[in-house]
């Protein structure tokens, strides 16, 4: 009997064994070492001409960590996302205009991704590592997951979807444990995944695909158990549509009601197909031509849909995983189905970044089911997958090393005037004019109403002092667009540009009426005003300028100039300082010396005409004589 006893020990011994183990330690090391492997190419590649520039480049509150205040209250694009503004505040701090650590942050933050989606999978199913591994494997390297980690202005992607993930682990935990700790860290990560970015709205309705999964019935309490989630969600909802209200975020097609309802269905249907076969990918997909009926592909949509819902039906008592992948995924993309259209693209890879994850679970669920829980020959299909949309990735990566590399992608994948329109502001800014003025006729042919293309093409005729072509095309844009106040500030400068000023401040003010946001034309008008010895005039329009830009000192300095000329040298003096606090030029030395010149401090004035010449100004030569430098 001591012997049978000692038989059956040894075989618990055995189970035990099993289960302790049955999360390979080798998995999560696989998944990120792939995953960095397929971006590692990111860390070499620049900014692109999309969002980048208002992101960084133009993006003033991300150049001073001290103005905490701004990161919570300037919206960029429309958004308000102060988490997103800090961390690229962080990496202007490491690497300023430099674009590897930026690269370098979306990257780590994408793998911090991938081991929550691992933990998260691992929860959801009970601790079944094939699940969690094919789940995380596939959001790792996805190719329709590129966009979201290769391009800078998509860090508000990477990083509300950190948070995202960890409300979902946290609740979980809560639903399984009933630790309310877990509840209210499910509320901070909320709350944090909304400061990154507003598409985190939909946090509350995600968390009943976890109730589904657990089988939790829906009743009054459940609801009442996701009222804190709302309130926040619904907040920032509100925030971010008059925020994107005042910059004109709105459609910029209309096609109807019933046609936006077919882009909703058209948008998962192809969002699951990418998914299955992730080829001829773009960074944009223009809308169906307004004065053209949708495809057939349109129509079909609804049936995909409905299948979806089907599957969803019958697979409600037995395989909940199933329900559950679908709901999140749909959930998870309904604010971005274009029902009310946004911008000019149909769908977006991005928006793939965390619906994608309910597809995967489903994934994993379906192969562990197939290989009857046989967890190596669940590698034997995975891992192949994985490898093969690894390289599709890796080659996707490759595309956006630059703008002319995204802009080049796109035109072969999906020639729209967008496209071409970018491409055309790239040479531009090459002064490959020719080459501009043909992209920007291209896009013009492609989309006769591209009021953007008209507008560009007339800034290359007036860079190439072509005013009366230029004039053309602005009025061209404006008979699209009446409302474009972009094309009646750049007429303002044109006319400025011939010295004909009073035209000019005409346009420049009605820029200014139909958008006060929007800074260029308040510059362009406080030159003109310059140029005017309109003085007092010039100055409001600065000040304006410095509230955009704080920090500004260039802007500081003229505010300066502009009082000297009125005679101000002291109000000139305080401004001047400041701008020589920030940054010591030698056009601010200048002006400085003229100022000290006028209150009668030759000394002073001396000092720094002398700090001026040393770093490369040119002295007048009678003021020079006057202070007695040779």
């Amino acid at each position: 009997m001591a012997k049978k006893k000692k038989t059956e020990k040894h075989i618990h011994l055995k189970k035990l064994t099993k289960t302790t183990s049955s999360v390979p330690q080798w998995h999560l090391p696989f998944i990120l070492i792939l995953t960095a492997i397929v971006y590692l190419p990111t860390l070499n590649a620049g900014f692109v001409n999309w969002d980048d520039p208002d992101y960084i480049y133009n993006n003033s509150v991300i150049k001073d960590l001290s103005q905490v205040t701004d990161f919570f209250t300037v919206p960029i694009q429309g958004n308000y996302h102060p988490v997103t503004m800090i961390s690229l505040a962080l990496n202007y701090a490491v690497s300023g205009y430099d674009a590897w650590s930026y690269h370098l942050f979306n990257l780590v933050l994408h793998l911090v991704n991938c081991f929550l989606v691992y933990r998260l999978a691992l929860l959801l199913s009970r601790n079944n590592s094939l699940i969690a591994f094919v789940t995380s494997l596939l959001f790792g390297i996805h190719p329709m997951h590129v966009e979201s980690v290769a391009w800078v202005s998509e860090r508000k992607d990477v990083l509300y979807t950190l948070f995202f993930l960890a409300g979902h682990i946290t609740f979980t935990k809560y639903i399984d444990k009933g630790v309310k700790k877990e509840y209210w860290m499910t509320l901070l990560f909320l709350v944090l995944s909304l400061l990154s970015k507003p598409a985190a709205v939909i946090f509350p309705v995600s968390l009943f695909c976890i109730d589904i999964l657990r089988n939790r019935s829906l009743s009054f309490k459940l609801v009442i158990e996701k009222i804190p989630f709302f309130i926040p969600a619904l907040l920032m909802g509100l925030l971010t549509i008059n925020a994107q209200k005042e910059i004109g975020a709105t459609g910029e097609e209309y096609f109807g009601l019933a046609s936006n309802i077919l882009f909703g269905f058209y948008g998962i249907m192809m969002y699951f197909f990418k998914l299955l076969l992730p080829i001829g990918q773009s960074a944009f997909y223009p809308f169906p031509p307004l004065n053209e009926k949708l495809s057939v592909v349109y129509y079909a949509a609804p049936l995909f849909t409905l299948l979806l819902a089907l599957i969803a039906y019958f697979a409600w008592k037995k395989h909940k995983a199933i329900v559950f992948g679908i709901s999140f995924y749909i959930i998870n993309l309904l604010l971005v189905l274009q029902v009310f259209s946004v911008g000019s693209a149909v769908i977006a890879e991005r928006y793939t970044y965390v619906p994608y994850i309910g597809i995967f679970y489903i994934a994993g669920y379906l192969l562990n089911i197939l290989v009857k829980e046989n967890i190596k020959k669940g590698y034997q299909v995975a891992i192949p997958v994985g490898l093969i949309f690894s390289v599709l990735a890796f080659l996707q990566v490759q595309n956006w090393k630059d703008g002319a590399s995204l802009w080049d992608n796109v035109i072969s994948n999906q020639p729209c005037s967008r496209a071409y329109n970018s491409r055309g502001n790239l040479f531009r800014d090459e002064k490959q004019y020719a080459k501009a003025i043909e992209y920007y006729t291209k896009a013009i042919q492609v989309n006769k109403i591209d009021h953007e293309s008209y507008n560009n093409r007339a800034n290359v005729y007036l860079d190439l002092n072509k005013f009366d072509s230029a004039y053309i095309d602005y009025k061209n844009a404006l008979a699209i667009n009446p409302d474009y106040n972009v094309t009646y500030d750049n007429l303002g400068a044109m006319f400025a540009k011939k010295n004909m000023f009073d035209s000019a401040l005409y346009y420049l003010n009605k820029a200014i009426q139909l958008n006060p946001g929007y800074k260029p034309p308040y510059n362009n008008r406080a030159v003109c005003y310059i140029n005017m010895q309109r003085f007092d005039d010039a100055i409001k329009d600065w000040e304006i300028l410095l509230r955009f830009e704080p920090g500004n000192p260039d802007i500081m300095n003229t505010i300066g100039l502009c009082y000297r000329m009125l005679g101000k040298n002291n109000e000139a003096l305080s401004y001047i300082d400041r701008a020589l606090n920030i940054n010591v030029k030698g056009p601010f030395l200048l002006n400085r010396s003229l100022t000290y010149y006028n209150l009668g401090n030759i000394e002073m004035a001396r000092k720094d005409a002398l700090e001026a010449k040393k770093n490369g100004v040119q002295l007048d030569a009678a003021y020079a004589s006057s202070l007695g430098i040779q």
